[in-house]
C-alpha cells in the first residue's frame, strides 16, 4: 500500500502515470493473469479479468482509479508521498480514530482499489471460485473529468456486454461507524473563463496586453469584468443562479423529501457527528454559522458550484500598478441529473451574454452527466450493500443522491441501465485536500466487507 502511495499520478500534468499504470497493472496482475495496460488517446487504462468457474456467474465490473489530485505541499503537515502512519491527533483529527495511514490517494482512491484486489487474492489463495466474473477497469484520468473513458467503453463492448453492475470500491464508512451508500450521482461540469481585453464589444487593452492601473477609469479592466461574471453565477448562499437550470435539472423524486427530513433530524439530533466532520475536515464550521441541517437538502439536491481558481495579472513581489488585458477563472458544477455538460455550459454561457457580459468566454468545457440510478427493486448493488453491512453490523444511511461526482453514467451507458454503487467499509476522508487519510484497519475491513459483499451481490443478481 505504501509503495504504491509513494508512486505520483498527476493526470493533470502527467508525471508518474505510465510508472503509476505500470504498478497498477502489476498489482492486478497478481488475480489477472490477462492484465494489461490499455492506451488511449489520454493516460492509459489497465484492464483485467477474474472469471467464476460457475458459468452461469453474472458479471460485475469494479471500476477504479489509479490517478490522484495535485497537493500544495506546504499545507501538508507530512510528505504527501512518503505515506507515513501517524497518531490521528498528529493531523488534527479526533483521537478515537486511532494510527492513520497518509498520503495523495490513500482515500482517493488507491487505498479501496487495492483492498478489493487483495480481497480477490484471498479468495483465489484459498481455493474458491469468486461468485462473479469479474471485470477490473482502473483508469488514469478520473479526476480530470475521464476524457478518454467513453472510447475506451466504446472500443471495449464486448468486454463489457456481459456486465449486470458497475461497483466502485470506497471506504465509506464515516468516523462515527455508519456506512452511507447512495440511490443516484450528480454530474460535473469543469469549465474555464476567460475575459479578454478588447473582445465582444468591450472596451480597454487590445489582445489581452495590460495597461497602466490609471486607465481602469475609463477603461473595460478584464479582471474586473470576470469578477463580476462570475458573481453573477451564485447568491450570497452560494446558490447557484444559472438562468434556465433549475427547469433543466431532474426535479427531487417524491422519496427524497422524507428522507432529506429523516437525515436533517439525525445530524439535528447528533451534534457529535457535525463535530466529527469538522475535525475530519480540518473545517472551522459550516457556512453561515449554521448547523449542517440547514445546508443538507441543497448538498444532497441541488446544483453547487465552486471557483477553483482565478488568474491573471501580476503576483510578483511587491506591487506593479498595471491593469491585466486578459483573466481567467476555473469552475466546477455539480448537478442533479437531467442534463448534459455542454448544456449547461451553454446556459452559462447564455446567462453572461444576457447580462452584457459577452466578452467572459466558457472557454474550455469537460464532465459527464449525472446517474439517475435505477429503482430499489432492481438494484442489485444496492441490495447486496445493505444486506452485507447487516450481516456485519454495520449501520447504514441510504442517501437520495450524491454531491460526489463519477463517471457513473458512462459506465452504465453500455447499451442498457445497470445498477452503479460505491460502498464498502472502512474510513477515509480529506480526498482532494491536505492530509488526506484511512485509518489503520480500513484495508483489512474493505478487503473482508468485499468477499461478503461480491457472494451477496451474486445471488440477488443471478437470480
Amino acid at each position: 500500500m505504501r509503495a504504491w502511495l509513494r508512486v505520483p499520478s498527476f493526470s493533470d500534468t502527467g508525471e508518474g502515470i505510465d510508472t503509476c499504470a505500470a504498478f497498477t497493472r502489476d498489482l492486478l496482475g497478481r488475480i489477472a493473469a490477462d492484465a494489461t495496460v490499455v492506451p488511449t488517446a489520454g493516460h492509459p487504462v489497465v484492464v483485467g479479468t477474474v472469471p467464476s468457474a460457475d458459468p452461469d456467474a453474472p458479471t460485475l465490473l469494479v471500476y477504479g482509479l489509479y490517478d490522484v489530485t495535485p497537493t500544495i505541499a506546504a499545507e501538508w503537515t507530512v510528505d504527501p508521498f512518503d505515506a507515513p502512519l501517524v497518531d490521528a491527533g498528529d493531523i488534527g483529527l479526533l483521537p478515537h480514530l486511532g494510527q492513520v495511514l497518509v498520503g495523495r490517494g490513500a482515500n482517493n482512491h488507491k487505498g479501496p482499489v487495492l483492498a478489493a484486489i487483495l480481497a480477490v487474492k484471498a479468495l483465489l489463495d484459498s481455493g474458491a471460485s469468486p461468485p462473479a466474473n469479474l471485470v477490473f477497469v482502473i483508469e488514469g484520468e478520473e479526476e480530470i473529468g475521464s476524457p478518454s473513458l467513453p472510447h475506451f467503453l466504446e472500443t471495449h463492448r464486448d468486454l463489457l456486454a456481459p456486465v449486470k453492475g458497475v461497483w466502485l470500491p470506497c471506504m465509506q464508512q464515516n468516523s462515527s461507524g455508519v456506512m452511507t451508500l447512495r440511490r443516484a450521482y450528480k454530474g460535473s461540469l469543469w469549465t474555464e473563463l476567460s475575459c479578454v481585453g478588447g473582445r465582444d464589444g468591450a472596451g480597454g487593452p487590445r489582445d489581452g496586453r495590460h495597461l497602466w492601473a490609471g486607465h481602469s477609469a475609463w477603461m473595460d479592466a478584464p479582471m474586473m469584468r470576470l469578477v463580476r461574471a462570475l458573481a453573477s453565477l451564485f447568491d450570497d448562499r452560494q446558490r447557484v443562479t444559472v438562468d434556465g437550470l433549475a427547469e433543466r435539472v431532474r426535479p427531487p423524486m417524491p422519496e427524497d423529501a422524507p428522507e432529506v427530513r429523516r437525515l436533517t433530524e439525525a445530524f439535528d439530533a447528533n451534534p457529535q457527528w457535525e463535530r466529527n466532520m469538522l475535525a475530519n475536515l480540518n473545517a472551522a464550521g459550516f457556512m453561515g454559522g449554521q448547523r449542517l441541517s440547514a445546508h443538507l437538502a441543497h448538498y444532497m439536491l441541488g446544483t453547487t458550484l465552486n471557483i477553483q481558481g482565478i488568474t491573471g495579472g501580476y503576483q510578483g513581489p511587491d506591487y506593479y500598478t498595471m491593469m491585466p488585458g486578459r483573466a481567467h477563472a476555473k469552475l466546477d458544477f455539480r448537478f442533479p441529473p437531467g442534463i448534459e455538460p455542454a448544456e449547461l455550459a451553454g446556459l452559462v454561457q447564455a446567462h453572461l451574454d444576457r447580462r452584457g457580459y459577452a466578452d467572459v468566454r466558457v472557454a474550455e468545457t469537460r464532465g459527464y452527466p449525472g446517474s439517475p440510478g435505477v429503482p430499489d427493486d432492481r438494484d442489485t448493488l444496492l441490495q447486496a450493500a445493505r444486506s452485507t453491512a447487516q450481516a456485519r453490523g454495520v449501520p447504514v444511511d441510504v442517501w437520495p443522491i450524491a454531491n460526489n461526482c463519477c463517471p457513473a453514467a458512462m459506465l452504465t451507458r453500455l447499451d442498457r441501465d445497470v445498477p452503479f454503487s460505491v460502498a464498502g467499509t472502512g474510513h477515509g476522508d480529506r480526498a482532494h485536500a491536505p492530509d488526506e487519510y484511512i485509518t489503520a484497519g480500513s484495508v483489512r475491513s474493505l478487503m473482508d466487507w468485499t468477499v461478503d459483499f461480491i457472494h451477496a451481490w451474486a445471488r440477488i443478481a443471478g437470480n
